[in-house]
This record gives C-alpha cells, sequence and structure tokens, in this order.
C-alpha cells in the first residue's frame, strides 16, 4: 500500500536588498487585501468563487494569477477553520497573512554561489519577479538536497514576513510504501496526567509491553513562560510579551519532537507495526473541568504530537489510522480484563467485579488495541487474556517519560 507524506522545511531569506525587499511588502499587503475580498463572498465553494471572482479579481489586484487561485484556496482555508474553532458571537478578523506559491510561480535552484547557494525565484505580478538567496539549517539543508536529488517533490512555497524578516516555508510530498498486512498494533491514547500512553497488541490479542511519557518538560516550559508573560503584562510590556512567543513555541516543539523520536523507537521494536491514535477533532471544545485543569489540559499541544508522530511514522514506512470518538467510547471506564464498565476515580482504574487495578492511561491504551484488533478480526473469539501487569501501576521514571515492562526511552536529537 502506497501513502503521500508531506514535510515542512524552513529557509531564512539571507540579506535581500532593498528593493525585494519593498516587492514583497507590496506583493503581501495586495494579497492580504485578496484574501479578505475573497472571504467577504462567505463561500467555502472553489467553483463558485472561481465563476463569480477570478475575472474580477485579475482586474482589482496587481498579482500573477496563480497567486490569485491560491489566494482563493487560502481564504477558504481560513472560512472553514474559523467555523470549526469559533465561540458563540465570535467574528473573523484577519491579522496577518503569508504568500502561497505553488510550482506555476516560483523556482528553486542550486547555483555555484558559496556564501548562498540556494536561490528562489518567485514571480509576483506580470512585470515583476525577484530571486531571493536562501540559507537553511543543517537538518534542513539535508531534506533540501534530498528533494533536488529527486527523492521528494517540491510543492508549495509559503513566504513568512515574521520580525521584519522573511523566511521560506517549503512544503515536500514523498509517496511511501507501507505494510499490507501489519502485525503489531500500536496504540496511542492522551490524557491530562500522561502526555501520551503506548501499548502493543500483537496477534494473538495479549498486549506485551507499554510505555509512558509524562510530558513533564513541556508543562514545565508553558508554564515559566506563562510566568513570564504575567509579569511583562503587569509592565505593560507587550512587544516583549509577543517575542516570547516565539521562544516558546520552538521550545515546545522541540520536545514534541523528542517524544515521538521515542515513540517511534518503540513502535520499530515489533514486526510490522501500525500506530492506532484517537481522532481529537472537538476535544478541546467538549472538555470542561475547573479553571486550573482546564488551564493544563488546554497548554498540552495532543493534536502537534499526533500530526508529528504521522509524519515520521509514514516516513519509516509505519502506517497510522485514526479511531472515531465512537471507536473510543468507554474506553477508560472499561475493565480491559472482564469488560466491565465501572467509574473512574484517580488514577487508578479499580475494577468492582473482577478486583483488577490498573493504571487508568494504560487500561485505555489496551482496551483501544483491543478494539483494533476485534475490528481487524485477530486473535481468538473467546474473552482475552488479561495483560501483564508487572509494574502496571507504579512504572519507573526514565529520562523524561516512564516505561513499563522494559520499554526504555531515549532522548533523540530534533530531526
Amino acid at each position: 500500500m502506497q501513502k503521500n507524506v508531506q514535510v515542512c522545511v524552513v529557509g531564512k531569506v539571507f540579506k535581500p536588498n532593498e528593493r525585494k525587499v519593498l516587492a514583497l511588502n507590496r506583493a503581501l499587503n495586495e494579497y492580504f487585501r485578496l484574501v479578505r475580498w475573497y472571504i467577504g463572498f462567505n463561500s467555502k465553494s472553489k467553483s463558485f468563487l472561481h465563476e463569480n471572482g477570478y475575472e474580477k479579481a485579475k482586474e482589482l489586484f496587481n498579482l500573477n494569477t496563480a497567486l490569485i487561485q491560491t489566494a482563493r484556496d487560502k481564504a477558504i482555508e481560513i472560512l472553514k477553520g474559523f467555523e470549526e474553532t469559533k465561540k458563540e458571537y465570535s467574528v473573523l478578523r484577519l491579522k496577518r497573512i503569508s504568500l502561497r506559491f505553488d510550482k506555476r510561480c516560483y523556482g528553486f535552484s542550486k547555483t555555484t554561489n558559496v556564501l548562498t547557494p540556494y536561490w528562489l525565484s518567485l514571480s509576483l505580478n506580470r512585470r515583476e519577479r525577484v530571486g531571493l538567496p536562501i540559507v537553511f539549517g543543517e537538518r534542513q539543508k539535508q531534506r533540501i538536497e534530498e528533494a533536488l536529488r529527486g527523492e521528494w517533490q517540491f510543492t508549495t512555497v509559503e513566504m513568512v514576513k515574521r520580525n521584519g524578516e522573511w523566511y521560506a516555508h517549503f512544503t515536500l510530498k514523498k509517496t511511501v510504501e507501507l505494510a499490507d498486512e501489519p502485525e503489531t498494533i500500536i496504540a496511542i491514547d492522551r490524557g491530562e496526567h500522561n502526555l501520551a500512553v503506548a501499548i502493543s497488541n500483537s496477534n494473538p490479542n495479549k498486549p506485551m509491553k507499554g510505555q509512558f511519557w509524562r510530558g513533564g518538560e513541556i508543562r514545565r516550559i508553558r508554564g515559566l513562560y506563562g510566568h513570564i508573560r504575567r509579569r511583562l503584562q503587569e509592565k505593560k510590556l507587550l512587544k516583549k510579551v509577543k517575542e516570547l512567543k516565539g521562544k516558546e513555541k520552538r521550545r515546545v516543539n522541540q520536545q514534541l519532537h523528542i517524544i515521538a523520536n521515542q515513540i517511534l523507537d518503540y513502535a520499530k521494536q515489533f514486526p510490522k507495526p501500525i500506530i492506532v491514535m484517537e481522532d481529537l477533532s472537538g476535544v478541546r471544545s467538549n472538555f470542561k473541568r475547573s479553571k486550573k485543569l482546564n488551564r493544563r489540559f488546554h497548554s498540552l499541544p495532543f493534536r502537534k504530537l499526533q500530526t508529528i508522530i504521522e509524519y515520521k511514522a509514514l516516513l519509516e514506512g509505519i502506517e497510522v489510522k485514526y479511531l472515531t470518538k465512537k471507536d473510543t467510547r468507554n474506553t477508560s471506564k472499561t475493565c480491559h480484563r472482564c469488560g466491565h464498565v465501572a467509574r473512574v476515580e484517580g488514577r487508578a482504574f479499580k475494577c468492582p467485579k473482577c478486583g483488577m487495578e490498573y493504571d487508568r492511561d494504560l487500561n485505555a491504551c489496551i482496551n483501544i488495541a483491543r478494539r483494533v484488533t476485534s475490528s481487524m478480526e485477530w486473535g481468538r473469539r473467546e474473552p482475552p487474556e488479561p495483560a501483564d501487569e508487572a509494574g502496571g501501576v507504579k512504572p519507573q521514571l526514565n529520562a523524561g517519560s516512564l516505561a513499563l515492562q522494559g520499554g526504555v526511552a531515549h532522548q533523540h536529537r530534533l530531526d
């Protein structure tokens, strides 16, 4: 089986001259006006916007025709995203935008220039085209070199202006081969206490090894920057508050990559694994607890972690499957040993029917794995064997995560 995987590689525009900066700024302002103009139609239909706005947009806006079409697509994405996340009486306010170039209006090449060998050429309108030198970090440079060798396909480039500097976000795509018949289910659950819990479930239907990731460093980073922001807001230093946002995001993303690498190492221990996770659409809007618990829960980037896990897994040839809320209903309340549904209080699941005590997150993860194996008609029809419970409730701390039954977490560099 084949599947497409995408990655984003970011490079910085290296010391552009004043003329090029002015050209980019003019194009950005025009593009921003155009996206707002398309949003004014209040339509998410690409064909409707094309039929009713494309010719008029060419008359009103001084942009390349390809940019006019990407602005239309971006307006649709913004409307869809707003409808998915909007609250009652909220109003869509577009504050900033990035320029999206597709293959029709940009070119990228490697030259013999020693200082900046990578050059990006952008067509802004019918008469204006700019060439920009791009510099990459070491890991980004490796991915770009792979793309230049044909291992990846260049798709779109997003030109992003941040703090007066310009950055090029290259989206690369390639097709990967996945195992036709997976042999091991790797179920991953998430929670407020444990950022991620994984359990493997091979054929036949018995869990083999579980592992926890607390996400304590992410909580520490969020708490630290939250405290700093409050102090700066008290002193009316709002510019400093904005500067902190990018630093916090980069540090959190680094931790997410470390955890995702650990989860992939865990999965690769087993033959032909398939990773299964819950579809988290609407999870934040449905979570309503105390103010303190809400703040802790919403500070954990569950969906971002899933996205990183997915693209890293696909690069390794490992398929990723998402389960609906219906598929994962009552997984935390159901005893994985006897199937009894009970009320859960505290961190341990205590079954009143068979007497089993187990970590509630690990118990939910085992139930998810078994529901998948059942849907795939793996294993026997009689009740499944209980999980191996050695250290099930009190896992041992190791390198920023918690491991069960010999599952050891290792630190990885950001990939």
